[in-house]
């Protein structure tokens, strides 16, 4: 072969593999491209599949606070609890001043603004026992402010332990209507979980906005106090006011 025809080979050759070279670029550009907008896809349904489902909130028709505590009775000395239904130690706290707060209720001295929170959900074995429970109450709080009251202690005589899946909602309605006297509206809204939103939102208030960090928390006039001196310092705050 001439030396030209063989430089005219070499040459076709060359530009043959520069070709191949270019195809198997855009083939693999391509490729990493589709991967991407799949990958990309997939994220986003993923994203989309565990996107926090935004509850409705709807507002009790019982009296409440902007910061979603239920309100009971119109005494001058302000206070406010924090509690989870399956917190044993709001229970203790229950037991040691339900009959306080009872009487100064029903005396006129106080205001309490009562927070069910749900911090606790975390340890029902995904039943969210918590915010079922605290749905459950504003519920009774409709019916009216006792109702509220001995909804409240009754789910507390009935606490379930930590860590396990709590009450389901035929329970939560055999505690009202046997133990509390509680009828076929508010079992409805039992139901319905009517206030599942709202319990929620005000676990969030409570948790990012009002700084609470545990179960119980007592606010008397605005100052949180030791729990254990709780009945000392709502006192000293009627005797003050």
């Amino acid at each position: 072969m001439a030396k030209s025809q063989r430089k005219a080979a070499a040459e076709a050759l060359r530009r043959q593999q520069a070709a191949e070279a270019r195809r198997k670029k855009i083939l693999f550009g391509t490729a990493i491209g589709a991967a991407v907008l799949l990958i990309g896809g997939l994220l986003g349904l993923g994203i989309w599949l565990n996107r926090d489902v935004e509850e409705e909130v709807n507002e009790p028709e019982a009296a409440t606070t902007d910061t979603y505590g239920v309100q009971i009775g119109d005494g001058p000395v302000e206070i406010d609890l924090y509690i989870d239904y399956m917190c044993p130690i709001c229970n203790e706290f229950e037991s040691a001043y339900s009959e306080d707060i009872q009487g100064w209720i029903d005396d006129g001295s106080v205001t309490v603004n009562y927070h069910p929170i749900t911090i606790l959900d975390r340890l029902s074995e995904g039943t969210e026992y918590s915010t079922r429970a605290a749905s459950a109450a504003v519920c009774a709080a409709d019916t009216g402010e006792q109702a509220f009251l001995d909804y409240s202690l009754a789910l507390f005589a009935n606490q379930p332990a930590e860590n396990t899946p709590g009450l389901d909602d035929d329970e939560l309605i055999r505690i009202g209507t046997e133990e509390a006297d509680l009828g076929d509206d508010w079992e409805q809204c039992v139901s319905e979980e009517t206030y599942r939103g709202w319990v929620q939102a005000g676990n969030t208030s409570a948790t990012e906005d009002q700084g609470v960090s545990g179960t119980p928390t007592a606010v008397v006039d605005g100052e949180t106090v030791d729990t254990q001196a709780f009945a000392d310092e709502v006192e000293a705050a009627i005797a003050a006011s």
